[in-house]
């Protein structure tokens, strides 16, 4: 039998071979090194960083305000609870994605199975979330927020999560509430939630926010496929609109989507990724068969992006078995030039992705400054409405989104109306469509 001690200190010891790998690239000697407390101080001054960790006996949360530093103890976050209830969560979405994807068979079977295993996968979602509200965001509402307070801005603090705390959705923990629309009360409700692998990356990232205007948007959508009804598209068409100075492109290859890159200040990508644990440099979106950008091209161009939105790109990792952090690809993308990276946790539906983006793009054009802050809103807005509410806002639009994208997501609800008989209310209060996204950087 193999000695899983030996084991872990073998994928431990190959993380780091990487990371010194990475260190050894111009411009990139401090990739993931330890901070040092004046570090952790300067990164926490303009808002409050968190680190929470799982232990043996207990996890904590240390607080930190510039250089005032506050513990809050957590002795139901241990580390053993921490990883039986990440394998559990991930066996039932890697369920849910086989009976997606899973083609052949008795059509009938397979439109059960895949229904049995969404429900598997809502329920783990909601099971596992509201566990992290008892075990550790629960006692951090507390610790900044003021429930019950209308009118006031909720407080911004960054999270730096250990370990498998990385793969979940901390911003989704949440405790039931009837007065609240979906009957629960969720921390993105309390607080504004940003992750961030480590302080040294969240000070550069805030250093790049500061000098790049964030006003040349690159949009990259997949071409349009016969009968695809195009939602990927009317988004990035969105994204492109909502600042002047936009470029959109449909037909996408590795090299012209680097060296327009270089000249963008936010990056919309409706595509695929991949996070390569074992070799991070190979971390690469996936634009179109055959046209793939890894992290080793984009930090050649030494970009400087205020935003990279990953929409509907599976970002969920491999390799949980590492005990400390693991380079992601939004991490990765943070170390290579980009202030801030909104991705996902897990697979997103279409329709629900495209209503999430158009929403956050209405908030951000407001105020480029908090993007952070426009996805709080848009996720909120996405997880409370209804298809009726939904369909109104599109048919009241003004000056946003643009009409020919507003035709677009009311020709998508009118179908599923359609399909419920226009009788049923298609929001049902699951966690799946507006949790996955999460804001890294600043």
């Amino acid at each position: 039998m193999t000695d899983p001690t030996h084991s872990l200190q073998e994928a431990r010891d190959a993380l780091d071979a990487v990371i010194a790998e990475i260190q050894q690239v111009p411009g990139f000697a401090d990739f993931l090194a330890a901070p040092t407390f004046g570090d952790i101080a300067e990164a926490a001054r303009e808002q409050p960083v968190v680190y929470l960790a799982a232990a043996e006996s207990g996890g904590l949360a240390l607080v930190v305000r510039g250089e005032d530093v506050t513990e809050v103890n957590l002795p139901r976050l241990t580390r053993e609870s921490v990883g039986a209830r990440v394998r559990g969560y991930l066996e039932r979405y890697a369920e849910h994605r086989a009976a997606e994807t899973g083609t052949g068979g008795d059509r009938t079977g397979a439109d059960e199975a895949r229904l049995g295993a969404r429900r598997g996968w809502d329920e783990a979602l909601a099971e596992i979330t509201n566990w992290l509200w008892s075990t550790a965001m629960g006692p951090l509402v507390e610790e900044f927020a003021a429930p019950g307070v209308s009118g006031v801005r909720a407080p911004k603090v960054t999270l730096v999560p250990g370990g498998l705390l990385g793969l979940l959705p901390l911003h989704a923990a949440w405790r039931p509430d009837p007065s609240r629309p979906t009957g629960r009360e969720h921390a993105v409700d309390l607080l504004e939630i940003s992750y961030a692998p480590n302080a040294r990356a969240l000070s550069a990232a805030r250093a790049i926010a500061d000098a790049v205007p964030g006003r040349r948007i690159l949009a990259v959508a997949p071409p349009t496929r016969a009968n695809d009804l195009r939602m990927p598209a009317a988004e990035a068409r969105a994204a492109r609109l909502a600042f002047a100075g936009g470029v959109l492109e449909r037909r996408p290859t590795a090299g012209r989507f680097v060296t327009q890159m270089a000249t963008a200040d936010v990056v919309h990508v409706a595509c695929h990724g991949l996070a390569d644990l074992t070799a991070p440099l190979n971390s690469r979106l996936i634009l179109a068969p055959g046209e793939e950008v890894t992290l080793a091209m984009v930090m050649a161009q030494e970009v400087k992006i205020r935003l990279a939105v990953l929409s509907a790109c599976e970002t969920l990792l491999p390799g949980t078995e590492l005990p400390d952090e693991v380079v992601s690809l939004p991490t990765g993308l943070l170390q290579a030039g980009a202030a801030g990276v909104i991705a996902s946790m897990w697979a997103v539906p279409d329709l629900a992705s495209a209503l999430l983006m158009i929403e956050f793009y209405r908030h951000w054009r407001d105020v480029p400054d908090d993007p952070a802050a426009a996805l709080r809103q848009a996720q909120i807005w996405l997880r409370d409405s209804t298809v009726q509410t939904r369909v109104e806002r599109f048919e009241s639009v003004q000056e946003w989104p643009p009409p020919s994208v507003s035709q677009e997501v009311l020709n998508r609800l009118a179908l599923l109306a359609s399909a419920a008989d226009g009788t049923a209310d298609l929001q049902d209060g699951t966690l799946a469509e507006w949790a996955a996204f999460a804001h890294v950087g600043v």
